[in-house]
């Protein structure tokens, strides 16, 4: 027994290291204690620069914003501002000529061709539109279509016709348009007297910039509406104007 207890005596690390504070470690607990004052000003200083970063990134954002909102509000601006109309200089004054022929014409067989078909003019400038035609055939206007027997956007509010002022054709009369939506110009062509031709003229100013499409509005085409063939052709019933400064 002696024995036992001589060995139990001589090794006290045996029994100790069953306590509470072997199970925290064979460290010192005050050198634990020195180990975590350490560490302490070090996450203190991840922390904070996690909280500085985030700082800095809030105003980052809100500087980001500030300068989005106020792009869109510029770009608001410009597309409410109100632009000053352009300003109109006479630039003297042009005539085109046009033919309006019918026949045995290549593509289309007996349907209608304008000649000159696209032209250039200045914005500004007096345009004279004189249009000598050879069809006697009528293109009776219907529905939307009747708006256009009456001469709209020339200088004097009429054309000539056969060497007299007009302001309409009447509607069974009507041989073609020449007609330019874009500008707002509208000229009636009556039917030609049978074995003759007939010269319309009118004189407008065009106001705008850009390239318009002209057309005619009498179904004078193929199909069952006029509409087809020659009538949806560009360079036969349809043709573009360049309005150039």
């Amino acid at each position: 027994m002696s024995s036992r207890h001589t060995t139990g005596a001589s090794n006290p690390g045996r029994d100790s290291a069953r306590g509470p504070l072997a199970r925290l470690g064979a460290m010192d607990p005050l050198d634990r204690l020195g180990r975590l004052s350490w560490r302490r000003p070090a996450t203190f200083a991840r922390n904070g620069g996690v909280v500085i970063g985030s700082i800095a990134g809030i105003l980052v954002g809100l500087a980001v914003t500030v300068a989005l909102v106020g792009g869109i509000a510029a770009g608001v601006t410009r597309l409410t501002r109100s632009n000053p109309p352009a300003a109109i200089k006479p630039h003297g004054q042009v005539t085109e000529t046009m033919e309006i022929q019918t026949g045995t014409l290549a593509g289309f067989g007996d349907q209608p061709q304008y000649s000159n078909p696209d032209w250039t003019v200045h914005v500004g400038e007096r345009v004279t539109v004189k249009i000598v035609s050879f069809d006697d055939g009528t293109a009776p206007l219907m529905g939307a279509q009747m708006m256009y027997d009456k001469v709209e956007g020339s200088t004097t509010g009429s054309e000539t016709a056969g060497g007299k002022t007009i302001s309409s054709v009447p509607d069974t009369n009507v041989a073609h348009t020449f007609t330019v939506v874009g500008l707002r110009f509208n000229m009636p062509i009556p039917a030609a007297p049978t074995g003759k031709s007939v010269t319309v003229v009118a004189t407008f100013i065009p106001t705008k910039t850009g390239t318009f499409t002209w057309q005619c509005y009498a179904p004078c085409g193929a199909g069952t509406n006029g509409m087809g063939g020659a009538m949806s052709t560009m360079k036969w019933m349809e043709g573009k104007i360049k309005v150039t400064a």
